[in-house]
């Protein structure tokens, strides 16, 4: 079923501590008058600028394993492809703060007000994370709405560009999605417009399908590791 769910900036629920963390400032420092400052303008930007809204699809196994295949570029071995094939429902999505966000970033930098502007786009990159999660919280009530068994699955996002999963999938991705409704173009670069945008697949299942060890190839170049954080969330009932 394709639906587009529309967000407050609110809805993101970004804390304060993990928006310092992307940062690289530790819980216990002692923030500046200043810092303080450009934290309160870059929240009151986000949230007077911040669209934040979605757009999801459901899709059959089959169809999405054109979908990842895409141009044949993905990692032989990856955690993608063990965890969709074991799934019960699937749907591509698609989330995007809007334009008007990524264009008052660009201006604060323009404008040699980098703090302000870095500490904004830092927000943002938090938002558009979790965007992924509340869009896949949509999908998780919507399946329970539909059939109550449903309630004891776990819905997580997984992104071309991530996991094994190869950048160039977005196109196939895009074909199918068509995220263009909600403002969402993408580049001969596999680039997303707006930039603070995320597009993948909504995997449902048992939460015993999205853990695995993540000792693949790729995974020592991976920087955020945010596949630890999740899976430990999974295991807490998070």
């Amino acid at each position: 079923m394709r639906s587009i769910v529309c967000f407050s900036a609110e809805d993101t629920g970004l804390s304060r501590r993990e928006i310092l963390h992307s940062q690289g400032i530790p819980d216990e420092a002692e923030l500046s008058e200043n810092l303080k400052r450009v934290y309160t303008e870059a929240i009151e930007y986000f949230q007077e600028l911040a669209e934040p809204k979605g757009i999801m699809n459901g899709i059959t196994t089959s169809v999405f394993e054109g979908v990842f295949r895409g141009e044949g570029l993905n990692e032989e071995e990856n955690p993608v492809e063990d965890i969709y094939r074991k799934s019960d429902y699937l749907a591509l999505f698609a989330v995007t703060l809007g334009s008007v966000l990524s264009e008052k970033v660009t201006e604060l930098f323009g404008n040699g007000d980098y703090a302000t502007g870095y500490m904004l786009d830092s927000i943002s990159s938090c938002a558009a994370d979790k965007l992924t999660d509340l869009t896949a919280q949509h999908m998780q009530l919507e399946l329970a709405g539909r059939e109550p068994a449903a309630a004891s699955l776990r819905v997580l996002g997984y992104s071309p560009g991530y996991c094994g999963w190869h950048i160039s999938g977005q196109k196939e991705l895009f074909e199918v999605l068509h995220p263009e409704e909600i403002g969402i173009t993408l580049n001969e670069s596999c680039l997303m417009s707006p930039i603070k945008s995320v597009s993948g697949v909504l995997i449902g299942g048992s939460a015993e399908i999205h853990e695995f060890v993540n000792s693949y190839p790729f995974c020592h170049t991976c920087r955020t590791k945010s596949c630890l954080k999740r899976m430990r969330n999974l295991k807490l009932g998070q």
